[in-house]
């Protein structure tokens, strides 16, 4: 099998590292617009690289393409693709638009060529490790999902725009969006609603809150925060890696039970199991941290499950775990979630 990642600044290279190390692969390859990022990652991992999709499409012949550009690009390199009958696995979201990723859908049902959609935390070693506890009845009933997310900001102008990303929940919380459907179905209807601007740089909001609501009543609820903003590296004293709680960022994601709670620290890469309602002192207790890596595997962006899981079934001429058909649905909500942010935090509903 040959394939070919297109976008190789950023999130490209992990997935061209998770591809070499496939032994069904015979060779990957980059594409990529920019010379010299072509030329430095073409020798940091050993791999041929291409200025064009044109040339990838003579030269190479791929067997399934992987795309890791910014969004508003994924339609220009997913739809010769699939037109030419060549398996795709986009990074998130689809398209920068409902009515591109719609699109990008049909063609792929039209040409019956594999299409998914890397919605990571479907693989992720946290929702294993959830899942076995729901399984196991260690939670009871889920009720409730809840993300808090504090974010560093992106200190390039036109980086946050509209045109490149489709709005924040496109760009950074599609995959919150996503896994609240993997866990409860499809939802009632959501509401979203954004602090007053405080990046002038940005075009998109980048501070909300949101809920979204299911048929017997759970809910999923992002707070989403970037007031990290004064909180570059070398600004502190003494001065901070960029990443971490030390840093100013912080990630947080909670599963709540009838029982219990399970909750995953990102910068820890634990999750902590709470007990509550069970003891006459109406205590709660920490019963058993969980260290994801060790007992369920990468936390997150478990690339390798991701990438490996796709082309395996490409190979075997099966369809995809998770195909583009419900990363769609996925999609639906987070432009109703764009929606209801526009609309000021009306609830919008199926």
């Amino acid at each position: 099998m040959k394939v070919a990642v297109v976008g190789i600044r950023g999130m490209g290279q992990s997935h061209i590292a998770a591809i070499k190390a496939m032994d069904f692969v015979t060779e990957v390859v980059g594409v990529e617009v920019m010379p010299e990022t072509r030329e430095s990652v073409g020798a940091k991992h050993g791999i041929r690289t291409f200025a064009d999709m044109n040339a990838a499409f003579s030269e190479f012949k791929p067997d399934a393409v992987v795309v890791a550009t910014p969004p508003s690009r994924h339609r220009e390199i997913i739809q010769p693709c699939l037109e030419r009958g060549i398996a795709v696995l986009t990074e998130k979201p689809i398209c920068s638009t409902l009515d591109e990723s719609r699109a990008m859908v049909e063609l792929a049902a039209r040409q019956c060529v594999p299409f998914q959609v890397g919605f990571e935390l479907r693989y992720c070693g946290t929702t294993r490790a959830v899942k076995t506890l729901l399984d196991g009845g260690t939670l009871g009933r889920l009720s409730h999902i809840a993300l808090v997310q504090i974010s560093g900001s992106h200190a390039v102008h036109g980086y946050m725009s509209r045109a490149r990303t489709g709005g924040i929940f496109y760009e950074k919380l599609c995959h919150q969006v996503d896994l609240f459907r993997y866990f409860f179905g499809e939802p009632r209807r959501v509401m979203a609603i954004s602090a007053p601007k405080m990046l002038k740089h940005y075009e998109i909001e980048e501070n909300v809150m949101s809920v979204m609501e299911f048929s017997l009543g759970e809910q999923g609820t992002i707070s989403f925060q970037t007031r990290r903003a004064a909180q570059l590296n070398g600004l502190q004293t003494p001065p901070q890696p960029f990443d971490g709680r030390n840093a100013g960022h912080f990630y947080e994601l909670t599963f709540v039970g009838e029982t219990g709670s399970a909750t995953y620290d990102a910068w820890t890469g634990l999750v902590d199991l709470v007990r509550f309602n069970h003891r006459d002192d109406l205590q709660s207790e920490l019963v058993r941290r969980i260290d994801v890596k060790k007992e369920f595997g990468e936390p997150a962006y478990d690339v390798p499950s991701q990438d490996g899981d796709f082309l395996q079934r490409v190979k075997n001429g099966e369809p995809p775990r998770f195909p583009a058909t419900d990363a769609l649905q996925s999609m639906i909500w987070v432009e109703k979630a764009e929606e209801s942010l526009r609309r000021k935090g009306e609830w919008i509903g199926q």
